[in-house]
């Protein structure tokens, strides 16, 4: 019944606004007030599930604060929902990875499997890419990734963007001008960071 509530009131409302089309029935002023009276279990429950079907988490980032208006609870309650969603999606992608090899090799696109020395240079270049949340998941377990380092290497990598946007939902939402400076520049600051290691990275080998 839970996960009924979650697709029906969340997913269209926050699918329309990614569009740029606002929410249903609502002017931009409204949105704040509509998603403070979103349940907390069922945002964290559509935060932990919906990624994994290839929803944007980014959405989930920048509105967590609407839902969790006190600052480091919005970023713990983001972490522990993105570490969650990563978890539950390399287990969705292992358990389907069997028949999507053999789908792969019969079409002549087997995918490359990563070795030992290659795996955690593969998780930091597909984490701090621009590709989507779920595709960068499943390839990386479908590349044969093991489930700590995807985790333990992951999970700081994704966590330097989304802390960042957790910051800049923070000054729209609570219209805190300091938390805008400080969500902006931890994004580019990260993306600096993630810049530099990416293109030191690309200089070894790498499956990807």
């Amino acid at each position: 019944m839970a996960l009924v509530w979650v697709l029906v009131a969340v997913l269209p409302a926050l699918a329309s606004a990614d569009t740029g089309g606002g929410f249903p029935g609502l002017s931009i002023a409204e949105v704040p007030d509509w998603l403070r009276t979103i349940p907390r279990w069922a945002f964290v429950l559509a935060f932990v599930l919906l990624p994994a079907l290839g929803f944007p988490i980014t959405l989930f980032y920048l509105t967590v604060s609407a839902v969790f208006p006190k600052p480091m609870l919005a970023l713990a309650v983001a972490l522990a929902c993105m570490t969650a969603n990563m978890a539950l999606s390399y287990v969705s992608a292992r358990l389907l990875s069997r028949p999507i090899d053999r789908l792969l090799h019969r079409r002549g696109y087997p995918l490359p499997q990563l070795t030992a020395g290659a795996e955690w240079r593969a998780i930091v270049l597909l984490r701090a890419s621009p590709l989507p949340w779920l595709m960068q998941s499943w390839l990386l377990t479908l590349g044969g990734a093991r489930f700590l380092p995807y985790m333990l290497v992951g999970a700081p990598v994704q966590a330097l963007v989304g802390a960042g946007l957790v910051l800049v939902g923070e000054s729209l939402f609570q219209g805190n001008a300091l938390w805008l400076l400080v969500g902006v520049t931890a994004i580019l600051l990260g993306q600096a960071a993630l810049g530099g290691l990416r293109r030191r990275l690309r200089g070894g080998s790498s499956a990807y």
